[in-house]
């Protein structure tokens, strides 16, 4: 019972794991740079969806710039879970691996949304008061 403690996560679930953080990162650097581009059309499946970016397409794209450089900092956040998880000998260091930079990622993305929206609103406001 104790050597089946000390076993690392199997092969199969370790690969999904990696798997998945690779992708997340991608499709948040992705999403950052197609942000900052104003390349991401209004859509139902990628992209930040709220009911504030959903109220108009100058919503949607001001809230885009101004989250890109958190998506991307979220993006990178998830690597070291991909990179470092499976070189690691020890189930508890192979979890730590994997919640810290999830954590720290997750975070970043949602305070990059909130200040994205803080932001965007600004813009906003700002644009519609200066039009004549």
């Amino acid at each position: 019972m104790a050597q089946a403690a000390e076993e690392t996560i199997p092969l199969a679930p370790l690969i999904m794991v990696v798997l998945s953080m690779l992708g997340g990162a991608v499709a948040l650097v992705a999403m950052g740079v197609y942000g900052a581009q104003r390349k991401i059309k209004p859509n139902d499946f990628f992209g930040v969806r709220t009911r504030f970016t959903r109220s108009s397409d100058d919503a949607w794209y001001a809230v885009h710039e101004a989250c890109a450089r958190w998506s991307i900092l979220g993006g990178v956040a998830f690597l070291p879970a991909a990179i470092v998880t499976p070189f690691l000998s020890t189930p508890n260091a192979q979890i730590i691996a994997i919640l810290v930079p999830t954590t720290v990622g997750t975070a970043l993305l949602l305070v990059g949304s909130w200040r994205g929206h803080k932001v965007a609103r600004k813009r906003l406001a700002r644009e519609a008061s200066s039009r004549p």
